[in-house]
């Protein structure tokens, strides 16, 4: 960490991902305490001492990530001390960052026909950092965030989440906004590409409109309809 602790919510953030990894992040959590009494059951020393050890590690790891000035500040403290005085020191910076991705998280909202998956990734990158920075929201406080911040194309989607009491958990709602899109997708090319197919010719031969009735056709064939009187006169007139 920076000695002005410009990057202290990454330097916390890190350090929590390594000590969950070693299953050593209790130690930040309450100091050591007080060795066992003399004369104490050899269990009890050995759980003291193995605790002890957890406590020297995590020191050097938070000293090894500090730069010169902190170092020397910090040298002789203990692992939970020493996290407890940096948070003291610089939380102000920790509680403007709070302040800032809340705001982004509370005032996001997706634009009509863009992309659900960045504003999923969007959303999802914000609650992440929230919980980072030790702000824990309930799960329904979320989902409605999350169905709130939907543009007017999803009320239907809203409406029916709602109507229907589910209750999904957080990545399951982003699977859920994420299938819709596929499925409009899908829609969409359908009816581009039915658009673009041709429109059946109408076959002359087979229009009933220009088919002959039968009396007609008779009359043409024997001479016995309006055809045959015309060529009459035609051949008296020559």
């Amino acid at each position: 960490m920076k000695d002005d602790g410009s990057n202290y919510t990454d330097w916390v953030r890190n350090l929590r991902i390594i000590l969950i990894a070693a299953q050593k992040d209790y130690v930040l959590d309450a100091p050591l305490g007080d060795g066992p009494a003399a004369g104490a059951a050899a269990d009890v020393v050995n759980a003291w001492q193995a605790r002890s050890d957890d406590y020297s590690i995590v020191q050097c790891a938070m000293l090894y990530g500090l730069e010169p000035g902190l170092q020397k500040h910090f040298e002789r403290h203990g692992a939970y001390e020493m996290f407890q005085e940096l948070k003291l020191i610089f939380q102000a910076n920790a509680r403007v960052e709070r302040y800032e991705v809340s705001n982004k998280f509370f005032s996001c909202k997706m634009e009509e026909n863009s992309s659900v998956s960045e504003h999923i990734l969007r959303m999802s990158g914000y609650h992440n950092h929230l919980t980072q920075l030790g702000i824990d929201l309930p799960v329904e406080s979320v989902i409605d965030r999350v169905l709130q911040s939907l543009p007017p194309s999803y009320k239907g989607f809203v409406m029916n989440y709602n109507m229907q009491g589910m209750e999904k958990t957080i990545p399951e709602l982003f699977a859920m906004l994420k299938s819709r899109k596929r499925a409009r997708e899908r829609r969409g090319t359908s009816r581009r590409t039915a658009s673009k197919l041709p429109l059946p010719r109408r076959n002359p031969k087979l229009d009933p409109s220009l088919k002959l009735s039968a009396s007609t056709a008779k009359e043409l064939v024997t001479g016995s309809g309006t055809a045959p009187s015309i060529w009459r006169i035609r051949r008296m007139a020559k």
